[in-house]
């Protein structure tokens, strides 16, 4: 039961809309579905390494009062100069741009706070008897979440595609200021 309320869990976490959600759908709006594939591969990669190191430490992290807000504080500092670089990015459908782009989604990924969540109470709570397990399916669904928020992107129509990395940029900048928020209360 256990383990189907984590997948549960999981599934909702990584289709709600968030900063790296909301930069692979601008990247498969930008960038086209064939140039953006493999950027779910980042953001696989990012939530391995960090939700492996918070599944590390995630005990020593309760003993310390200012590392959460400390690390939200620098996940907002990320978020901003993501959304400035996202605004001054030009939207040219189908041209590479997939290691600045793999670079983006792998950083905001890394500190994404959802990874902190998973890492720290979704699989210490729901899976403790085996994080590894928890860490690959929380891995194999990002894969596949990530697949469909860049192909999300891709769908739009060419009218809005153009747009994508402004609207992307303005998203970003308000999880920004919600992390910066967060880390102060």
């Amino acid at each position: 039961m256990q383990a189907a309320t984590f997948l549960l869990t999981s599934a909702v976490i990584l289709l709600t809309p968030g900063p790296t959600n909301t930069i692979l759908a601008a990247s498969g709006a930008a960038m086209g579905l064939r140039h953006a594939r493999l950027l779910p591969l980042a953001e696989a990669s990012g939530y391995a390494l960090a939700i492996a190191f918070f599944l590390a430490i995630a005990e020593r992290l309760a003993d310390i009062p200012q590392a959460l807000p400390m690390l939200k504080g620098v996940a907002a500092v990320w978020l901003v100069v993501s959304a400035r670089k996202l605004w001054s990015l030009p939207v040219v459908p189908d041209m590479p741009e997939q290691s600045d782009a793999f670079r983006r989604v792998l950083l905001t990924t890394l500190l994404n706070p959802k990874a902190m969540l998973v890492g720290t109470i979704s699989i210490p709570s729901l899976i403790p008897d085996a994080p590894a397990i928890g860490l690959l399916a929380f891995i194999s669904l990002s894969t596949v979440a990530g697949f469909a928020w860049t192909s999300l992107g891709a769908a739009l129509p060419p009218r809005l595609r153009r747009h994508s990395y402004k609207v992307a940029a303005m998203i970003v900048a308000g999880f920004a200021l919600a992390a910066a928020v967060s880390a102060t209360l």
